[in-house]
């Protein structure tokens, strides 16, 4: 009765996860349907548009008070900055035999963004970046092992972040992703009231408000690939769920016997 239990709550377990990757899916390739839909303005176009129409601008990140990135102190208007730390967690498996795992943990995050303006010849047009999903360019992605012991520290977000502390760490991960300064960006959201580009309203679910250092053609196959990868993950979860399911009717019939 217990292993019945057993593989009918994992194949539960399984089929949930799969509707989770399936959403993420779902979520992934309507950006790329919103991308394709939508027709690329001018920048000098986007101040004769009315408040909450759909726009997808492409041009140069300009910014008059740039921010300073925490890790590389590269000028950007957004970065998204992390240290993880890894290390091994001892536990036991089924046989009771000891064994060890690898986890992480994130120890601090740190995350900024300002308004820019993106050129296209002539013209400018005012962003607001306030809820965008941001895409990145990642310029630090640094492993340290855990060499220094107690004690060292580093300073992180204005505040000293202690490391080398807890049990049986391995080390420290740091990651660091920026929208640089002059460099291309591209812009999907909705006119605001003063000619500004946004976030779309609370109550839009089909509009959202995406910019990215790719370009388009190079954000798309991105995306595609992650929806392609979810989906195929999210098959093998549901196929998986099934066997388990199918085991555990099985047992419960009398046909399959756990010792």
């Amino acid at each position: 009765m217990f292993g019945t239990l057993i593989f009918g709550f994992f194949a539960v377990v399984l089929w949930v996860a799969g509707g989770v990757l399936l959403y993420f899916r779902y979520k992934t390739q309507q950006k790329v349907t919103l991308m394709r839909r939508t027709e690329t303005s001018s920048v000098a176009d986007v101040s004769a548009l009315a408040p909450g129409t759909f726009v997808e601008i492409k041009g140069t990140l300009r910014c008059d008070s740039p921010l300073t990135s925490e890790m590389s102190g590269r000028s950007c208007a957004y970065y998204s900055a992390r240290v993880v730390r890894e290390y091994m967690e001892h536990d036991r498996d089924d046989d009771d035999r000891p064994g060890s795992n690898r986890r992480s943990e994130t120890l601090a995050h740190s995350e900024q963004s300002v308004q820019f303006t993106v050129e296209d010849g002539p013209g400018s047009v005012l962003v607001q970046p306030d809820g965008a999903d941001v895409d990145a360019y990642e310029v630090v992605d640094r492993f340290e092992r855990n060499t220094d012991g107690e004690g060292s520290s580093i300073s992180f977000a204005g505040a000293t972040l202690h490391l080398g502390e807890g049990e049986h760490t391995i080390g420290y991960r740091y990651t660091e992703s920026i929208l640089p300064v002059d460099e291309p960006v591209y812009v999907l959201g909705v006119v605001r009231e003063y000619g500004e580009i946004g976030a779309p309203q609370l109550e839009s679910r089909e509009q959202q408000f995406i910019i990215s250092y790719r370009s388009e053609e190079a954000l798309e196959q991105n995306l595609g690939k992650s929806a392609f990868w979810l989906g195929l993950v999210a098959l093998g979860l549901f196929v998986f769920g099934a066997v388990f399911a199918a085991v555990s009717v099985a047992a419960a019939l009398g046909y399959i016997e756990f010792r």
